[in-house]
């Protein structure tokens, strides 16, 4: 297995290339992500499965974003992996939303939809992140969806829904969690990791942008 250190240079070039997520890009918005890794003798890898609102692309959109030293394909995000686990489709004609989560409508009235217009003017994602309430593990990509991304023989060893993740002025050597995750990765001992004190995964610390 690499080291601590190998594991940190490898995801600080993976950053700067832009092959893992950047929770500020300008196209995309992170609503929610969660963070797997796995391990064998050898090999590991960290799975982030983000729920994502994308505009200019498919709106409301879970995708799939793989980095370690045993990527089958290209690191980061790859042409297959993204699912349309939910739709947001705005009616002119009747001037309302529709919202489905897996093909499921969701009626808006059951939503709890609370407006941030300092931080985004966009409606859909005041609906998106209003679904994280009910229906996150729905929208997540799910264990069959993103497992014929692994290789075979890795195990699970950590699984994360919040931690310190790297910013353009903070590449992921310096965060609070990526030593740490570098650690359980070498060692295979998830006891290593401990919770950040700053945590930063959630979608308030991205916007507005």
């Amino acid at each position: 297995m690499e080291s601590p250190q190998q594991i940190l240079e490898f995801l600080d070039r993976r950053f700067a290339a832009i092959e893992m997520p950047c929770l500020r890009n300008m196209n995309v918005d992170y609503i929610f992500s969660r963070l797997i890794a796995f391990l064998d003798d050898s090999r590991w890898m960290i799975l982030f499965n983000s729920i994502t609102w994308c505009p200019a692309g498919e709106g409301l959109t879970t995708l799939v974003e793989c980095v370690g030293n045993c990527v089958n394909g290209r690191q980061g995000i790859d042409n297959d992996r993204y699912f349309i686990t939910g739709q947001i489709r705005y009616d002119e004609l009747l001037n309302l939303y529709n919202v489905s989560v897996r093909g499921q409508a969701i009626p808006i009235s059951e939503l709890d939809i609370i407006p941030h217009p300092d931080l985004f003017t966009e409606h859909e994602i005041a609906i998106a992140i209003a679904l994280l309430e009910n229906y996150r593990e729905d929208l997540l990509a799910s264990n069959n969806e993103y497992q014929v991304f692994l290789p075979e023989g890795l195990t699970e060893v950590l699984r994360l829904n919040e931690w310190h993740h790297p910013d353009w002025n903070c590449p992921p050597s310096q965060t609070e969690s990526f030593p740490l995750i570098a650690e359980v990765l070498f060692t295979g001992n998830s006891a290593l990791y401990k919770p950040p004190a700053s945590p930063n995964t959630n979608w308030r610390f991205w916007f507005p942008k």
